[in-house]
């Protein structure tokens, strides 16, 4: 009996140790040096905006990959002041979809899966150029004492045919840099 405590003792002791694990763990992040008051306005009223609503566009409007429906302005607004020197700088913009990227080359912002297929969104900056996913704006100037408004222009571009019907939803982050 005595002999069969001892072995049952030792195999839970072993036991015991089968259990444990070990792993790290990684922290990312960044330090900035701006703190630069950002907005999202619409350009035409200036009133801020919570969302850019892209309203309602019939999947026929896209026959071929690169047809674009329905461009929608909106600003970014940056006002100086503590912590956000824009005497001698300018503004640049980074947008970076939480969906990741689609295209041929990656340059759209990837809608939210189950909705329309075939479709990403297009950000253009004032000039209607292409700012693709992930990559920096033009320059903006801004003033030294006013808000500056940083205009773009956001558009769903195909890059499948055929386009189906569906919601066309997506989240883009952003990150503001001066330089």
């Amino acid at each position: 009996m005595q002999k069969l405590l001892v072995t049952a003792a030792l195999a839970l002791g072993l036991s015991s140790t089968a259990f444990a694990n070990t792993g790290n763990i990684q922290f990312k992040g960044a330090i900035t040096s701006g703190t630069c008051s950002i907005e999202i306005i619409d350009p035409v009223t200036g009133g801020k905006m919570d969302n850019v609503r892209m309203g309602n566009v019939a999947s026929g409007r896209f026959n071929a990959i690169g047809d674009e429906g329905n461009s929608h302005p909106f600003a970014m607004r940056v006002t100086p002041g503590t912590g956000c020197d824009t005497t001698t700088n300018q503004g640049y913009v980074t947008f970076k979809d939480k969906y990741g990227a689609v295209g041929a080359a990656g340059e759209l912002h990837a809608l939210v899966a189950g909705g329309a297929t075939n479709l990403g969104l297009a950000i253009k900056d004032n000039t209607g150029t292409l700012i693709a996913n992930g990559s920096e704006s033009k320059a903006y100037d801004l003033d030294d004492s006013a808000p500056t408004d940083m205009l773009f222009y956001a558009a769903y571009r195909a890059f499948g045919i055929p386009v189906t019907a569906g919601d066309a939803n997506t989240d883009i982050g952003f990150v503001f840099d001066l330089k």
